[in-house]
């Protein structure tokens, strides 16, 4: 199983709905779930297993500090999951004021505290918080990585 078909049985799974993976890839490194689609559209970036750099060990240690069990998953997987949360909770999502408040957001920090961006993360807090999901979670892991096809 290759990385993206892992990363979309997973989604998929999460969700309880297909996802479309955007075939333009960002240049960037910056993964995305775009919430204006009728169906949840994942925007993932060029390199997908690239070193961490100080926005990912700031979104991690985010993560961790409000949810440490966390601490035991890889970065692709909580990433994922903060995606998810975003288009499970677009319903209340206001876009026009989330544009306004990442654009003046000085800072990870500050961009982590933005409502919208918060609540995802809770989202895939709540998920994480099942001991049956953590098994699947880790199940995903096991695909991405290689390490066997359970």
């Amino acid at each position: 199983m290759t990385k993206l078909q892992a990363i979309r049985w997973f989604m998929n799974d999460v969700l309880c709905e297909s996802i479309t993976i955007a075939r333009n890839r960002m240049p960037v490194f910056n993964f995305g779930m775009d919430i204006m689609n009728p169906t949840p559209r994942l925007v993932l970036p060029y390199k997908l297993d690239c070193k961490p750099d100080t926005i990912d060990k700031m979104f991690r240690n985010n993560f961790v500090s409000r949810c440490p069990l966390a601490r035991g998953f890889s970065n692709i997987t909580i990433t994922l999951l903060h995606e998810c949360g975003h288009w499970a909770t677009r319903s209340i999502m206001d876009v026009v004021t989330y544009d306004k408040m990442k654009d003046k957001a000085n800072g990870m920090k500050e961009y982590m505290e933005i409502p919208w961006e918060h609540l995802a993360t809770e989202w895939a807090i709540c998920w994480l918080s099942s001991p049956i999901n953590r098994k699947y979670a880790k199940k995903f892991e096991r695909m991405y990585f290689g390490y066997g096809n359970d």
